[in-house]
């Protein structure tokens, strides 16, 4: 979720020394602004919101409805008029298209590979509707994704999900084969998915947003990092549990969820039950949060109005969860073996969590 513009977007600066044999040292450095409350204070609800969605050229439609609906629940007039379902469908068509572009373009072309870029082009051309979005999405996953129909895939367990890796005979199985895999070091807590979060715990994460806008750029639960993303909402899948009960929670592991939550996407196109993807709450006061999952995680927009125009706004974006210094990211690279390869295996532990920013990856010999 990034902003046009060099002084908007930022950048992720991962630097890892190397003293002798020891295992290397990681630093992750941040550039990325919180703007939110220079750019949303003062305007009205819905020009603020507005704002939103043309502020950010990745999952703009997360962020449009993210802002709508933290704005309508502090009582400021933001809301869409979408039904529900329109929104639903709206979010979903977003986390096709992010995940497809990490999948198929992105992440292939990252790792040596010829990207997919117009598997992008047809979910783009097929998005305002979601039978057809729901079609389309179907022949990319056979076609282009699974190498067969998503019940398929997702019956496979672990050795399975190995032999499709191994076997590499679609884009994503190359991609995923090409990623070293490692386990994610220490341990690091998965942030509840919007299905499972309890009203308690949205409202103090509103609440550290609101009194301290540092944690934004650096949030915590229950006092520590944690991480967000599919593997956060996939990790209970059949196919993904197996490989963490096997492997860990390592770059394949979420490389993995995302595939899983992308197979199921056409079933929820069509209207099949699932968790909620978008919800909000009010918080009194003229104040409001809502919640939006995106492809990288979970999407927290807080407001508060006073006098009919906003006087407080906060983002907490995934990317500050995924890349704390001392979160996942820190977690994936502690450890790894300074040998000739530290450079790209860093590089695959970010490409795993998925920034969204540019990132560098330098070594230094101390």
């Amino acid at each position: 979720m990034t902003a046009p513009g060099a002084d908007l977007e930022g950048r992720l600066a991962i630097t890892l020394t190397r003293r002798g044999d020891a295992a290397a040292e990681a630093r992750i450095v941040s550039s990325r602004p919180q703007l939110a409350q220079r750019l949303m204070a003062g305007r009205e609800p819905q020009r603020a919101a507005e704002l939103a969605g043309l502020l950010f050229t990745l999952c703009g439609g997360a962020q449009r409805v993210a802002a709508e609906s933290a704005l309508a629940a502090a009582g400021g007039d933001a809301a869409s008029g979408d039904p529900a379902q329109q929104i639903e469908a709206r979010v979903l068509a977003e986390l096709a298209r992010e995940h497809v572009w990490l999948l198929l373009a992105r992440g292939p072309e990252l790792t040596g590979l010829a990207p997919a870029a117009e598997a992008l082009l047809r979910l783009r051309r097929a998005e305002a509707d979601a039978e057809d979005l729901a079609r389309t999405l179907d022949a990319l996953l056979v076609e282009r994704v699974l190498g067969e129909p998503a019940a398929a895939w997702l019956g496979r367990d672990a050795a399975g999900l190995a032999d499709w890796i191994a076997g590499g005979a679609t884009l994503a199985a190359a991609f995923l084969a090409r990623i070293a895999d490692a386990p994610a070091g220490r341990p690091t807590a998965l942030l509840p998915p919007l299905r499972a979060l309890d009203d308690a715990t949205v409202l103090d994460l509103a609440r550290q947003a609101l009194e301290q806008p540092a944690f934004c750029a650096r949030p915590t639960w229950r006092g520590a990092p944690a991480e967000t993303g599919a593997l956060a909402r996939q990790r209970d899948a059949a196919p993904v549990a197996d490989w963490i009960a096997r492997h860990g929670h390592g770059h394949r592991a979420r490389l993995l969820a995302r595939l899983a939550e992308l197979a199921g996407l056409p079933a929820r196109l069509r209207g099949a039950d699932g968790p909620a993807v978008a919800r909000a709450w009010p918080l009194g006061e003229g104040a409001g949060v809502a919640g939006v999952e995106t492809s990288r995680g979970l999407l927290l927009h807080v407001a508060r109005l006073v006098a009919g125009r906003v006087a407080d706004y906060r983002i907490v974006a995934p990317t500050e969860w995924n890349f704390h210094p001392e979160g996942p990211l820190a977690a994936a690279l502690a450890g790894l073996a300074p040998d000739d390869t530290l450079a790209d295996r860093a590089r695959h532990a970010v490409l795993a969590l998925d920034p969204c920013v540019a990132f560098g990856v330098e070594v230094i010999d101390a």
